[in-house]
């Protein structure tokens, strides 16, 4: 399984190396074949390649089966036609990624509030408020 890793912004690099820490540790024991590769989006993109988010790295997401995508500082970007280009919201609407799904449940040997729990929380990602922040 190849993942394209995207660091992002701010404490992005430090959360994606987190992430690949746990995938590692995950991947080795139960031998999932998972690879990486990174390629740079945001602030590092701009000033490198003048644009936030590259078609470059646009065409390799269709290539690998999952991409890590680290947090993103929009709000510091200039006008798109300057480069600016939100990639959370652009990876939303190009590949049409409709559902936010968020699995939550309580973990043995962990401490619960109430009575354990299995929730899932689905959320609409590409229509209404969630989607364009600037409403």
């Amino acid at each position: 399984m190849r993942i394209l890793v995207l660091p992002g912004d701010g404490i992005g690099p430090e959360i994606t190396e987190a992430t690949l820490r746990v995938l590692e540790e995950v991947n080795r024991p139960m031998e999932l074949g998972i690879t990486t590769e990174t390629a740079d989006i945001g602030l590092k993109a701009l000033a490198e390649q003048g644009s936030t988010l590259s078609d470059a790295v646009m065409a390799r997401i269709p290539q690998v089966e999952g991409v890590i995508l680290g947090p993103v500082s929009h709000y510091e970007y200039p006008t798109r036609d300057k480069g600016g280009i939100n990639p959370s919201s652009e990876l939303r609407v190009k590949f049409d990624l409709y559902a936010n799904i968020r699995p939550n449940r309580s973990r043995e040997g962990l401490s619960v509030l109430r009575r354990p729990m299995d929730l899932i929380i689905v959320r609409e990602n590409t229509e209404g408020f969630y989607s364009d922040r600037n409403m």
